[in-house]
């Protein structure tokens, strides 16, 4: 990431369900994200357990904050889903 400050990143997909790709500015798959799936019910697990393959060289740290971010963006989606609160800050009342 260092030696090019100019590279772009896109994300194609849908977060919100743990199936997208991250690909660079030549359009190459460097990451994936995907929920995982119990092998022996083949049962889909929760959200919240999901997998992330990484194209050998790819940056993990990197990778993972990009999945916190887009984490973030989405909670709100996913804490209306199940029905608390999405803002820890607002006090209850």
């Amino acid at each position: 990431m260092y030696e090019n400050s100019s590279e772009e990143y896109h994300i194609d997909g849908n977060f919100g369900e743990r199936c997208c790709s991250i690909f660079n500015g030549s359009k190459e798959s460097v990451a994936e994200i995907k929920r995982k799936v119990d092998a022996s019910t083949q049962v889909i697990l929760g959200k919240d357990v999901f997998s992330l393959c990484l194209k050998p060289g790819f940056d993990a740290a990197f990778a993972m904050g990009l999945v916190l971010v887009l984490d973030q963006i989405n909670c709100h989606d996913y804490a209306e889903e199940i029905g608390i609160d999405a803002d820890p800050t607002i006090a209850d009342e």
